[in-house]
């Protein structure tokens, strides 16, 4: 048994508990009274995560690689032609306006290598103005001039005009604007919508475009970046000692929750390590952060390797995280449950369970298998069975006191429910603890009988 298990400290740490659902959003229309208030945390545009279930659902209907993007001169040059022929009179001024536009765009780039300063940094300026009518000619400059300044710095001004447009683009977009970039219809269907999303959203975009790119694609490509995504983060952690972010978290969830996506020990072991530093705090502590966090944590739960198991159920008492009861409750019916994964579902159910988890912890009262080693307690060896540990989570399910039934009361934790080692009998005298289970069997007896009397009375 793992000594981790059986005492409240552990590598996870203590953190306060975030929030649990994003808050009321007011209709666009309505008029803030205070006038203090954030108008960013109040933005009309906000819109809650999707349900787990339903996320693989989203990935599966990028079934196939997209068509190849064309450039957005050639996407602009393919609508030209396919348009209407037009008039040719009525054409000429057109072209006789494009050519004097070439001529002047021809002539600043020569300029780019003038002697001058003065005139080099005029050219660059009338370039910059031009924008994207400009690009073309810029980047064939780059290629194709003679000149090697000319090159150079026909190239730092495309990349300027580009970096210009992009940098409008985002601040349309961080500001709630309808966003056209590549992954932002997937990764809006799955965590929704709001300013810290879209902020954590671009974040993405800069640091694993390829990545964000994958979401509209397919699942071998989301697997492809995952590993790239992966060996960034590593990379930044051992030689620029830069630590994961939350986006680097989000985006790695977003791949662990395409169910078609064939998870490995390496792909889960990166994904832990992350979570067991700061930033799983820190999401928790985001108010708009919080639920997307969660809802994607549990997807992936949902679906983890049985070698995760033990240390999910731990980082989720640790942080809070009750949507791992389902998976808890399924481990204590399997019949080759190990120690640690039974000891940690109880432990898991007495936190996040109510009292119709009973059921599911019933059957552990007849485990006599030991969890503890063998201690000495007041002069007796004293160890603690897995139904002991059974019978503390159903008391506290039931909201009992540990002692009605003989139970130590000093056992109870507020973080793992219990611990384990506080709940121990006696090895050489059988009757405390044959007396605790009868005591125990007789209230769910008790129970049951004053349930089915409250069904007879509602019978007609």
């Amino acid at each position: 048994m793992a000594a981790w298990i059986l005492s409240p400290a552990g590598a996870w740490g203590q953190a306060d508990e975030g929030q649990d659902s994003l808050p009321n959003t007011p209709p666009a229309n309505t008029v803030q009274n205070d006038a203090a208030a954030d108008s960013v945390s109040t933005k009309s545009f906000r819109k809650a995560p999707l349900d787990p279930e339903k996320i693989a659902q989203v990935f599966r209907a990028q079934a196939a690689f997209p068509k190849a993007t064309l450039p957005a001169e050639a996407e602009f040059a393919e609508e030209e032609s396919a348009g209407p022929t037009a008039d040719p009179k009525a054409a000429e001024p057109e072209v006789d306006d494009e050519s004097i536009r070439q001529a002047e765009i021809a002539g600043w780039i020569a300029q780019l290598g003038a002697p001058e300063f003065a005139i080099r940094e005029q050219a660059t300026a009338g370039l910059r103005k031009l924008g994207d009518d400009a690009l073309p000619a810029l980047r064939n400059a780059a290629v194709e001039n003679d000149d090697l300044e000319v090159r150079l710095r026909a190239e730092d001004v495309a990349s300027g005009i580009v970096s210009s447009a992009v940098a409008g683009r985002i601040d349309s977009f961080l500001d709630g604007q309808p966003g056209s970039f590549e992954g932002w219809d997937v990764f809006q269907a799955i965590l929704g919508d709001g300013p810290r999303l879209r902020e954590v959203f671009i974040e993405m975009m800069l640091r694993h475009q390829d990545l964000v790119q994958s979401l509209d694609v397919g699942t071998e490509a989301r697997m492809q970046a995952l590993e790239k995504v992966i060996a960034r983060i590593q990379h930044r952690q051992l030689l620029e000692s830069q630590l994961p972010s939350g986006a680097d978290v989000i985006a790695m969830l977003l791949c662990f929750n395409d169910h078609d996506l064939r998870l490995s020990n390496i792909h889960e072991e990166a994904l832990l390590r992350m979570l067991r530093m700061s930033v799983t705090t820190e999401l928790l502590r985001d108010e708009q952060l919080a639920e997307p966090f969660r809802t994607v944590l549990a997807g992936w739960i949902q679906r983890c390797d049985r070698a995760s198991w033990p240390e999910v159920f731990w980082l989720s008492m640790q942080e809070n995280l009750d949507r791992t009861l389902p998976l808890a409750e399924r481990v204590l019916g399997l019949p080759d449950a190990s120690m640690d994964e039974t000891v940690l579902s109880l432990q898991l159910i007495s936190r996040f369970g109510n009292e119709s988890s009973v059921a599911a912890v019933r059957p552990m009262l007849d485990d006599d298998r030991a969890v503890t080693e063998l201690e000495f307690i007041g002069g007796k060896q004293v160890r603690a069975e897995v139904r002991d540990l059974a019978a503390a989570a159903i008391m506290i399910l039931k909201h009992k006191p540990l002692d009605e039934i003989g139970l130590n009361p000093n056992s109870l934790h507020p973080k793992i429910g219990f611990i384990p080692r506080g709940l121990g009998f006696p090895t050489d005298d059988p009757a405390p603890r044959l007396k605790m289970l009868k005591s125990l069997q007789a209230l769910l007896e008790t129970g049951t009988e004053s349930k089915n009397e409250s069904s007879e009375k509602r019978v007609p």
